[in-house]
């Protein structure tokens, strides 16, 4: 270990009396939380751990130095913080009493759970486990170190969304290990734009894998829930969850790439469905990709689309519009018309010439073409000597350009014919001197701010009234003034009512919620809430112990009421001790595997 002389930070090596990394900025003496490893601490005689990257219910990632490879790792430790604790100082855990059961229970989860990510080192786009042992009572993983970004770092780079040409370039080797990830019998459900990694070659990588406990909520681990990406059925221990889980996933990933728009999350569409269709939010999207992207992330875990492979398959088959449809099943692919092989047939091959009265009827269809093109001719002549008065009224006047009498016939035409269900823009319908008149869609139910600073409503004047609503999701339009199929000119101004969500909200549950974890709860709840100290035993330091109401009671948000919120402070112990699991996950899992370098060794688990 005194051999190298490194950065916490980022692990590069650190020139003799710096106090500051000049690659990351990261100060020597920087503090740490005390309930994790301490920067500089060494792990299986091998591997000296930097700072805590992140940390979750189930573990702890530390960037780390490999003494024998001489590079960068990342280290896992299993570190449910729910059920055990470490003093400052000691890097040894100590499992409360009360959850050892449960402590070994989710240790060999997570002991088998990264066996099988060991397996996976063939997969060049899923970051598996290189290196397993256990010390401190818990048990650590090792993984290669990525260079680049998140896939969330990566959009804000690129104006916040990627094109569809884009995304079937780099997404196509992410499907295939996910479904070869789904066939080894692991289920990701933390899918996000935060564990996908962009590396520096322009290649994604999935990493992020946890057990299922820290990745659904009401269970006895504080759960990550990735709000927007995660499924309806992560919300409730009790629902089944599969690979329809990743499905939805992934299929929010993909709306938010394609839209810029986060989804709304699960939880609040269980109340009011109204995530918007991707397609009214880009057009440029293909509409099948949009309607699939929806099929994949319907709230019902049976009628979604069930794997990958068949996402995939629906996701990139060209519809045959007029004659194939997308199914409204989010279980079918789209249907493709039959191929009927050719019939060599003299019937079939041999045409009857056409009748008299065939003859009569095309003569007569060409006389009325020439007699209709001499009356434009003459209306053109006419205009073309008029004054300039009557110049307004020509069909130049709608676009500001040379337009002939056929392209508007063809605009107000099409227009016409398309149902209001069916226009995701504003429809031209007539003109009134050089202004465009359009036709207003239904906005009711759409979220404002999406609305408003879309370049599908940039001919019209927002003004917001906001207003409390308890059959409207917070920020959702509920009244327009300007009523859904009524025209109005280009740049009109619209008065639209926007719900600030019920006047009246539930109080949410805060059994096993830290009060981070419960204040984000009630944040995005929009309920007002005050913090205070309460002295327990029964309650884990820092998570909520009790609030002023009970959960599941009415708070007046209208009337400015607020939430008191008791979170725990645990008296001083008396008397410490260190519940021991005795239990070695890897006693019989211990197997040696070579590197690509023969002269090091690196020990896995089969």
């Amino acid at each position: 270990m005194e051999r190298f002389n490194l950065c916490y930070g980022c692990m590069m090596p650190l020139e003799e009396g710096n106090e500051i990394c000049p690659e990351c900025g990261y100060h020597v003496n920087a503090p740490h939380l005390p309930s994790y490893l301490a920067p500089g601490s060494m792990l299986n005689d091998r591997y000296i751990v930097g700072k805590l990257k992140s940390y979750n219910g189930e573990s702890a990632n530390y960037i780390a130095f490999d003494t024998i490879t001489e590079t960068k790792v990342v280290i896992k430790e299993y570190m449910p913080d729910s059920l055990c604790t470490r003093e400052k100082d000691s890097a040894v855990i100590k499992v409360n009493s009360n959850y050892v059961a449960q402590y070994k229970t989710f240790l060999s989860e997570f002991v088998e759970l990264n066996k099988v990510l060991s397996k996976m080192r063939t997969l060049n786009h899923v970051n598996a486990a290189i290196d397993m042992f256990g010390d401190n009572n818990t048990a650590y993983v090792v993984f290669d170190y990525i260079d680049g970004v998140t896939l969330g770092e990566y959009l804000k780079m690129n104006a916040g969304e990627l094109s569809w040409e884009e995304v079937k370039k780099l997404f196509p080797p992410i499907f295939t290990t996910l479904s070869l990830v789904h066939n080894a019998g692991l289920v990701h459900r933390g899918l996000s734009p935060e564990n996908i990694i962009v590396t520096d070659k322009g290649e994604l990588k999935l990493t992020g894998f946890c057990i299922a406990d820290a990745r659904t909520a009401n269970t006895e681990l504080v759960p990550e829930i990735y709000s927007g990406y995660a499924a309806p059925e992560q919300y409730n221990s009790s629902n089944w969850q599969g690979t329809w889980t990743d499905v939805y996933g992934i299929s929010a990933i993909l709306y938010r790439i394609l839209t810029g728009v986060v989804p709304i999350d699960a939880m609040s569409r269980l109340s009011n469905d109204n995530l918007i269709e991707p397609a009214k939010i880009n057009p440029n999207i293909p509409r099948n990709v949009s309607k699939v992207i929806m099929n994949g992330m319907h709230m019902s875990g049976e009628m979604r689309i069930q794997t990958v492979t068949e996402l995939v398959t629906q996701l990139f088959e060209q519809p045959e519009y007029g004659s194939a449809r997308l199914s409204s099943s989010s279980t079918q692919t789209i249907a493709i018309p039959k191929q009927y092989t050719e019939r060599h047939d003299d019937s079939v091959k041999r045409k009857s010439p056409p009748s008299r009265h065939g003859l009569f009827i095309l003569v007569i269809s060409i006389i009325l073409c020439i007699g209709m093109l001499f009356l434009v001719m003459l209306i053109i002549s006419l205009d073309d000597t008029s004054d300039g008065s009557s110049a307004n009224t020509g069909p130049a006047a709608i676009s500001g350009t040379e337009s002939s009498f056929s392209e508007l016939e063809a605009t107000t035409t099409v227009s016409s014919l398309l149902p209001m269900t069916e226009q995701t823009l504003p429809q031209p319908e007539t003109t009134s001197g050089n202004l465009m008149v359009y036709v207003m869609n239904d906005l009711t139910g759409k979220n404002y701010d999406v609305i408003s600073k879309s370049d599908n409503y940039s001919n019209l004047t927002f003004k917001a009234e906001f207003e409390y609503n308890d059959e409207f999701k917070k920020g959702t339009i509920f009244s327009q003034s300007i009523p859904k199929n009524d025209t109005y000119e280009d740049g009109a101004e619209i008065l639209v009512k926007v719900s600030l969500g019920p006047k009246y909200i539930e109080i949410p549950e805060y059994l096993s919620l830290s009060k981070k974890d419960y204040f984000a709860k009630l944040n995005e709840l929009g309920i007002k809430y005050e913090e205070k100290e309460m002295e327990t035993s029964d309650t884990l330091e820092g998570y909520v112990a009790n609030t002023s109401k009970e959960p599941g009671e009415k708070l007046d948000v209208e009337a400015g009421e607020t939430l008191i919120v008791y979170v725990a402070k645990n008296p001083p112990k008396t008397e410490e001790t260190t519940v021991q699991t005795e239990f070695d996950p890897f006693a019989e899992f211990t197997e040696t595997y070579a590197t690509q370098e023969p002269d090091v060794i690196v020990t896995f688990f089969d």
